[in-house]
């Protein structure tokens, strides 16, 4: 047995069924982040077929989008569940939190109800940039975006639920990968520095650890923000849709993607049955979600390190800092900032 071979039966995934039948989203609206491409627009896929109203790809590039509007617009199954959906493009670039802002406007002015919030988009980077606000892009993008999109459209998402009577959902697709991190033991917070500024330093990048960081600190975020959430208004829930065949693997050298390659053909799963857990955590999931990581279609337990004196430590410092820091471009709630 080749060692290919060996990886995948140690890490061989369950395999999962599509959602069950039943499920009809007329008149639900949904905003889908990272929607041209892979696992977002597989979801913006589903989504249409379930019958979804109305879908927002949120792309950075808007003419791509566009394209990709009019291949699930004739989309033959999209076409015989959903023939009426409309689908919207909207500019928004994760990298930039002015184009965040400007996009929650143009939401809130344009959008009566949202009924789903899809965080899908994420990057992993094997160099150090700088985001044009001047964060770690992989810090930018997969962490301090996503916190500023949700306080943006926190007040449509309750406004909404008090409109329909029915909870909205905010579903932000995590990874199991935050198990493993950098901050756990290889490269620490140390007590005078900030959780920010430690993730924002070139001394502390790594290639190999930078994208499990920053999903570990999107997990800390969702359980210092679920409390505050009455989940009869708005839900928020965590996934990870498992290894993948997707194009996140190409920036990544030959000498790496080659055999990533060899593995992903053996264990991952096609995009079709990636985007699975993220429908399953939007519309199939329970009020018992509200606050929790979901891996698979299985919620899970708080990680250990989250659950540490260690972990706890930084997970309130990380909110704090992250109220502090998102406080400069949006409004956040007065008995969120009442904890600081």
């Amino acid at each position: 047995m080749g060692v290919f071979q060996q990886l995948a039966s140690l890490v061989r995934q369950p395999r999962l069924e599509p959602l069950p039948s039943g499920y009809d989203l007329y008149g639900r609206t949904a905003i889908v982040t990272g929607a041209s491409a892979g696992l977002g627009l597989e979801t913006s896929r589903q989504l249409l077929i379930l019958n979804l109203s109305t879908l927002i790809l949120a792309v950075r590039n808007v003419t791509k989008g566009e394209a990709c509007k009019k291949d699930l617009l004739v989309d033959r199954t999209v076409q015989a569940h959903n023939p009426k959906a409309i689908v919207k493009v909207m500019k928004l670039d994760m990298d930039d939190d002015q184009s965040i802002v400007d996009f929650a406007k143009i939401v809130k002015a344009d959008v009566p109800i949202l009924d789903f919030l899809v965080l899908n988009a994420g990057i992993g980077l094997l160099k150090f940039e700088l985001s044009p606000n001047k964060h770690e892009r992989t810090m930018q993008v997969n962490y301090l975006s996503n916190t500023l999109l949700i306080f943006e459209l926190l007040p449509l998402l309750e406004s909404s639920a008090a409109v329909t009577g029915r909870s909205t959902r905010i579903t932000w697709v995590g990874s199991r990968a935050h198990h493993t991190t950098s901050l756990q033991k290889q490269d620490p917070v140390k007590p005078d520095e900030t959780v920010l500024g430690h993730m924002d330093a070139k001394e502390h990048f790594s290639a190999f650890t930078k994208y499990n960081d920053t999903k570990l600190l999107c997990a800390m975020f969702m359980y210092e923000l679920a409390p505050y959430l009455k989940k009869s208004n708005v839900q928020i829930n965590m996934l990870c849709p498992g290894m993948v065949k997707t194009a996140m693997t190409d920036i990544l050298p030959i000498y790496i993607c080659f055999p990533m390659s060899v593995f992903q053909s053996v264990t991952a799963r096609t995009v079709e049955e990636g985007a699975w857990p993220i429908m399953n955590a939007i519309v199939v999931a329970g009020p018992d979600s509200h606050g929790k990581f979901i891996l698979d279609k299985d919620i899970q337990p708080v990680d250990r390190f989250i659950q540490s004196d260690t972990g706890k430590e930084i997970q309130k410092k990380l909110w704090v800092e992250t109220l502090k820091d998102r406080e400069k471009l949006t409004r956040i709630p007065p008995e969120m900032m009442s904890s600081l």
